[in-house]
């Protein structure tokens, strides 16, 4: 056996333990659609203003091409825990690979810090509001943090069964609420959200909108990383992917249209729509707020995890991160490296810049978001590359549509590049596309490193596919 080869005898993730709601509920709970309206949101309104239902639109459009890459890797190759690390290590080889799984293993991880801060924020500010408890955000971050990693080393089963019950209460409550202020504020004033004009720094505002936007559909790929736990992967993935997009969608474009029509100004936008338009609704929205933040933080942390376990089975990262707990199936080494990267750097970040939209959630938000990018354009760029290769493909599918995507995801980064510090905003601008940029070059050097001293390593990239000849397990959960 090769030293790089994945060690067959240990133990391996739990198959057959995800279904199609289950994959569902865990890539909406990533992309964590209430989240989009209490943080993402007023994040980019200072710069799209009453554009941001443009923004959003956008960022679908965007996105759905994006998923094309993924239901069609999906359908294509046996499944993998690293999803686009494995899908373009196959189109681009062992370099691609590598530096997508190093990119994208950042971007997910780095918005967990966020995550961490934005929970204490709202779970403090709820206390203290509607509880009359003055406590400091870290203490509620803590608590989130410590709850995450529990969950997150038991099987899979527990966290997205937690994943798929709050989800349907926070879509219905959000639903509920902007349905009632487009009818109170009528047709005319909801399609002026859809115009270029609304926004005060025209289609470079709209731009930056579509950057968070695009944050806000992150996380839509996550069923892919659950492949080798998930029953009949080759069918169901796809069905997650484009089941998640259709429903996330739609929520977006009616929640976010219906901020657009209220005080952007103010720190919660959609908060204060519910004082005025449901006062009977504000202790529900709050209460969804804060079980958002904690839903997203749980996909976020299981995602990561099993990325980053994938590209340790494979030895480009410390082995010891591609282990399986033996009792509960669960990368157990890699969810506790990424609580304690959460906690290291979500901690101080958060002092430093305050844990609101506007300071650490929007700078970790940003960063991730820009990475992430930076993958699905090199997923594109894959799939036309394999399809080529593989034969029997369609140009339109395969080769036409994924290029549009490369090239509409080309936009919002060069408007992130181009972007002015925004009023109230505690971080740079620049540091943003910098963060990622020292990222890459770092990913890069240990690239060489590996190819000059350990090819073997790299001969393993994305070589670890979930055997789909093993007999099902009968588990299955929800």
């Amino acid at each position: 056996m090769p030293p790089s080869a994945p060690d067959t005898s240990a133990p391996a993730l739990q198959r057959n333990a995800c279904s199609l709601p289950g994959g569902i509920a865990l890539a909406a709970a990533a992309m964590a659609p209430a989240l989009a309206v209490v943080l993402n949101a007023p994040a980019a309104a200072p710069a799209a203003g009453g554009a941001l239902p443009l923004s959003f639109l956008l960022a679908f459009v965007v996105c759905l091409l994006v998923g094309n890459t993924v239901v069609t890797f999906a359908r294509r190759l046996p499944p993998s825990a690293g999803s686009f690390y494995a899908y373009n290590a196959r189109g681009l080889g062992a370099g691609g690979g590598f530096v997508t799984g190093w990119l994208l293993a950042f971007g997910y991880a780095v918005l967990a810090p966020g995550l961490f801060t934005a929970l204490g924020d709202f779970a403090a500010a709820y206390a203290r509001t509607g509880l009359g408890i003055e406590a400091p955000w870290w203490c509620f971050s803590l608590a989130g943090l410590a709850l995450v990693v529990g969950l997150s080393l038991r099987s899979v089963r527990a966290s997205v069964r937690v994943d798929l019950v709050l989800l349907v209460v926070e879509l219905g409550v959000f639903m509920l609420l902007a349905g009632i202020v487009l009818y109170h504020v009528g047709g005319e004033r909801t399609l002026a959200g859809f115009s270029v004009r609304a926004s005060p720094s025209g289609w470079s505002g709209v731009g930056v909108g579509v950057v968070f936007g695009i944050l806000s559909f992150i996380g839509f790929d996550a069923a892919a990383t659950l492949g080798e736990e998930t029953r009949d992967a080759r069918r169901t993935v796809p069905l997650a992917v484009g089941g998640t997009l259709a429903v996330c969608g739609l929520f977006y474009l009616v929640t976010v249209s219906a901020m657009a029509t209220g005080d952007l100004s103010d720190p919660n936008p959609f908060l204060a729509l519910a004082r005025t338009h449901a006062p009977w609704l504000e202790h529900a929205v709050a209460l969804c707020g804060v079980a958002c933040l904690f839903s997203c933080f749980l996909a976020v942390h299981t995602t990561t995890a099993r990325i980053v376990f994938a590209m340790g089975r494979d030895r480009v990262l410390p082995g010891v991160l591609g282990r399986v707990h033996p009792r509960w199936h669960s990368p157990h080494v890699a969810v506790c490296a990424q609580g304690a990267f959460t906690l290291a750097v979500g901690l101080p970040l958060g002092v430093w810049l305050g844990p609101g939209p506007a300071g650490a959630y929007g700078f970790t938000g940003a960063v991730g978001a820009v990475a992430i990018i930076l993958v699905w354009m090199l997923g594109g760029i894959a799939l036309i590359r394999y399809s080529v290769r593989a034969g029997g493909y369609s140009p339109v599918r395969h080769i036409v549509v994924p290029m549009v995507g490369v090239l509409a995801l080309a936009y919002p980064l060069w408007a992130v590049a181009d972007a002015d510090d925004a009023p109230g905003q505690m971080y740079r601008s620049y540091w943003v596309p910098a963060v990622v940029l020292a990222w890459l070059v770092v990913g890069l050097l240990v690239y060489l490193g590996l190819r000059l001293k350990a090819p073997h390593k790299l001969r393993a990239v994305g070589s670890a596919l979930a055997d789909e000849s093993t007999p099902p397990e009968p588990t299955r959960i929800a």
